[in-house]
């Protein structure tokens, strides 16, 4: 038999247990049960009760996709513009999962579009990471600004454009974005784009009208970076658009130094009847 003491400490326990997990309300919001909702709001739930990490009803709800959810709790006065312990909001989880929808719904209750989170990532560059350019769409209707940064200075561009999203970069070059920017290492959509391969991404932004000619801090460009990993096609566009073939990065190397030492002949070839030239000094740093 639990002595009194015993008793009294297990029943604390329990409490604290049951203090720390998440509410009836949230559970309810997370599985998408909106009568039971609707009974915990009529029964006097606090519709913006935060659990675990500062988690709402309304950001579970939104993140897990249950829209009507979403509705009813917007209906029933939840804060739009909480925060969790991330600095995240309801419409940066409804964005980064592409669910167009709610994001529209969020939006029409007041959601700031252009709030940041701790990493200073806006909904439009959680969208445009995960290339939901439906969602990248309704930001930018909504008033989103195309050319918001996080804590990198990449802009929304700039990341689907590492990600090779191709259907929202286009989405992105179409509404206006700056071709141009760069991150903190110098780098632009076009050279992020080139560097990773995604061709489509590259040539959409090639003949937008981005610089061809942009150096990152290591001097590194476009052509260097397509020549080397030989992205012939890439190579042709830069050309085409007045890519200058014999510029060097800080170690010395050029377009076609670097062409030749990959055995990409195809492309030496291409550089050298556009113009580019031996090295006079070889690079002091061996090509890696």
């Amino acid at each position: 038999m639990l002595s009194i003491i015993k008793r009294v400490l297990l029943f604390f326990i329990a409490m604290s247990v049951a203090a720390c997990g998440p509410s009836a309300l949230y559970n309810a919001a997370y599985k998408g049960d909106n009568e039971k909702v609707i009974s915990l709001l009529v029964s006097g739930e606090n519709i913006n009760e935060k659990g675990h990490n500062g988690w709402t009803p309304l950001m579970i709800a939104a993140a897990e996709g249950h829209g009507d959810t979403v509705k009813i709790l917007l209906g029933k006065g939840a804060e739009v513009n909480a925060r969790n312990s991330s600095g995240r909001t309801a419409l940066m989880y409804a964005s980064h999962y592409g669910y167009t929808p709610i994001v529209q719904l969020l939006v029409l209750a007041g959601a700031d579009v252009n709030a940041k989170d701790i990493d200073q990532k806006p909904a439009l560059i959680a969208a445009a990471l995960k290339g939901h350019s439906d969602t990248v769409s309704a930001l930018l209707a909504a008033g989103a600004d195309i050319n918001i940064t996080d804590k990198y200075k990449r802009t929304p561009l700039m990341t689907a454009a590492t990600e090779g999203k191709d259907k929202t970069v286009e989405i992105l070059v179409k509404a206006g974005a700056d071709l141009n920017a760069s991150d903190v290492d110098g780098e632009t959509a076009l050279i992020t784009a080139t560097s990773k391969g995604h061709k489509s991404s590259a040539l959409t932004l090639i003949s937008a009208g981005a610089d061809v000619n942009a150096k990152t801090k290591g001097l590194n460009t476009a052509l260097m970076l397509a020549s080397g990993y030989g992205y012939a096609e890439i190579v042709q566009a830069l050309i085409r658009k007045g890519a200058h073939v014999n510029e060097v990065n800080l170690d010395g190397w050029s377009a076609l130094y670097v062409a030749k030492s990959n055995g990409h002949n195809d492309i030496v070839q291409m550089l050298e009847q556009n113009g580019a030239t031996p090295l006079v000094v070889q690079p002091s740093v061996p090509l890696k």
